[in-house]
C-alpha cells in the first residue's frame, strides 16, 4: 500500500456526493467506505441505500447518521476512509480532517 499524502483538509460544506467525485477525479480514488469515529458514514456496497445521504454537508450527515449533534465547540471533524485506486487495489490513505469553522 501507497501513501499519497500526509493529511487531507476540506471545508465543512462540501457534500458527500463532492467529496466523492473529489476523491475520484483529483486522486483517482474510489471511497470504498467513510467513517467518523465509531460512525460508519457511507459503505459502497449499500450505496443504492444511502442515496438519500449524498447531498448533504458533511457536518449534517454526520448528525443525521450519528443521531447526535456535533458540539457547538468543536472545530473540525475527523474522517477515516477506506479506498481504492484505478487497479482496484486498496490504498492507504491518512485521515482527512474536515474544518467546521468554514461552515
Amino acid at each position: 500500500m501507497d501513501r499519497i499524502w500526509d493529511r487531507f483538509d476540506v471545508s465543512g460544506n462540501m457534500t458527500l456526493k463532492e467529496f466523492l467525485a473529489y476523491f475520484k477525479k483529483e486522486k483517482g480514488l474510489s471511497i470504498t467506505m467513510l467513517s467518523c469515529g465509531v460512525t460508519l458514514l457511507y459503505n459502497s456496497f449499500f450505496a443504492a441505500r444511502q442515496a438519500n445521504r449524498m447531498n448533504l454537508p458533511l457536518p449534517k450527515l454526520v448528525e443525521f447518521v450519528s443521531k447526535k449533534p456535533i458540539a457547538p465547540h468543536q472545530k473540525d471533524l475527523i474522517f477515516e476512509i477506506c479506498a481504492d485506486d484505478e487497479e482496484g487495489e486498496d490504498v492507504e490513505v491518512p485521515f482527512v480532517r474536515v474544518d467546521l469553522r468554514t461552515v
